[in-house]
């Protein structure tokens, strides 16, 4: 580890990242990472390939990996000053450090305990618990990287607690704010299996996309179509639009679906999650 402690950069991966990686990359050339809390982990890059220090190069090495995270962020600045009572940082090592080394958001002056929203490796938010409005200020934040197509990593906020970083419980400690959660959380979730569609193709089953419906009432809800017949790997959404050969279309609860199927489909271990549905190859497209 000695090379790599001297040569490196840090890495934040989200859960769903490295669901896909799973796949892609799986055993010994998976990324070799630290668990922060909720969905989110760090890693690191070798500085002059740009690609993951993996688990097959750490084999029976934690303490040197360890020691190397620390390292590589041993140098990192001071956080930025907060404006609108939010510090947001934009530079991935320093994420990483107050990830890795909570102490470092001590003396922050916010209201309540820090809660962090790590959206993406160069946008990450820290706020007060207790401020209403910077949480839904840095909602605003989400909805821009979403919309601007960047590369996400956790919906997910994490409030600073005596053990460290635990998930933050929006839904007791800002119930007004609910709705605006649960489409942020929608959003990151279709994007995070878009890219695990990509990752997934075969020709043996159909990779069912998750698609965002905005209802009259505002709500954001989420579906997935399922080709009646057809093997299938399912995204966990609200609803399931079946599509029969006909061309007859029904709509169920995800819930729904899963009862009337019963013990037929399997919920399988890929993250982000998926049910297969047993059925037929998929058709060939035609020209």
């Amino acid at each position: 580890m000695s090379a790599i402690a001297t040569d490196v950069t840090v890495r934040i991966y989200g859960a769903s990242e490295l669901g896909v990686l799973a796949q892609t990359a799986p055993g010994p050339a998976h990324p070799r990472v630290e668990y922060v809390g909720g969905e989110v982990f760090v890693g690191l890059d070798h500085r002059d390939r740009g690609s993951a220090v993996t688990q097959g190069e750490t084999e029976g090495a934690d303490a040197g990996f360890r020691g190397a995270l620390r390292a590589a962020v041993s140098l990192v600045g001071e956080l930025p000053s907060a404006v609108g009572r939010a510090v947001v940082i934009e530079d991935e090592a320093l994420a990483a450090a107050v990830l890795l080394d909570p102490s470092r958001v001590a003396g922050l002056e916010l209201s309540g305990d820090p809660v962090v929203f790590p959206f993406a490796r160069d946008r990450v938010v820290i706020v007060g618990a207790e401020d209403q409005a910077a949480i839904a200020r840095t909602l605003d934040v989400a909805e821009e990287l979403f919309d601007a197509d960047r590369p996400l990593v956790s919906a997910h906020p994490m409030v600073l607690t005596d053990e460290g970083w635990a998930p933050f419980p929006w839904r007791e400690r800002v119930p007004e704010l609910a709705m605006r959660f649960e489409r942020v959380l929608r959003l990151f979730s279709v994007r995070a299996y878009d890219v695990q569609t990509v990752a997934l193709q075969r020709p043996d089953v159909h990779i069912a996309p998750a698609k965002i419906r905005v209802l009259e009432s505002g709500v954001t809800t989420t579906f997935a179509t399922w080709p009646q017949g057809t093997a299938t790997l399912l995204p966990v959404v609200d609803n399931v639009i079946i599509a029969d050969p006909s061309g007859t279309l029904s709509v169920a609860t995800l819930t729904q679906f899963l009862d009337a199927a019963g013990d037929a489909v399997v919920r399988t271990g890929l993250s982000p999650a998926r049910y297969f549905v047993p059925g037929d190859q998929p058709a060939a497209p035609t020209a």
